[in-house]
């Protein structure tokens, strides 16, 4: 027979651990010490973060895995992408990172419109 677990119920335990617990529940209040010290804390981890040397090493690293993607990708798809932006297409052998910025951002506008093309043709089917 299943008995009520009635000794456990908040109005057998005493009034300040109930309170206690109740109060750590509230949110600090603007402009305490301890809410101005972890803003501080983290403003700091921004900081550090937008730090430029950080910010260069992270592109480094991704830059290897940007690589990677550009040279694993079929051939046919890079030169019909190379084709799209009006680029020539006997580059596709070509690292990613040999292409100046504004051929990177035609590569980018012509790999999105084939992207929207096979959606379109994936929800035909």
């Amino acid at each position: 027979m299943p008995t009520a677990l009635i000794d456990n119920h908040l109005s057998f335990l005493p009034a300040a651990a109930i309170l206690a617990a109740r109060d750590k529940d509230v949110p600090t209040r603007p402009g305490a010490p301890e809410a101005l010290a972890a803003l501080a804390a983290a403003k700091a981890c921004l900081a550090a973060r937008n730090d430029l040397s950080a910010v260069e090493e992270r592109r480094a690293n991704e830059a290897r895995f940007i690589a990677q993607a550009w040279g694993l990708s079929p051939r046919g798809a890079r030169r019909s992408v190379l084709i799209a932006a009006g680029l020539d297409a006997d580059r596709w052998e070509s690292p990613i990172h040999s292409f100046t910025d504004a051929e990177r951002i035609e590569l980018r506008a012509a790999t999105r419109a084939a992207i929207r093309v096979y959606e379109r043709l994936f929800n035909a089917i």
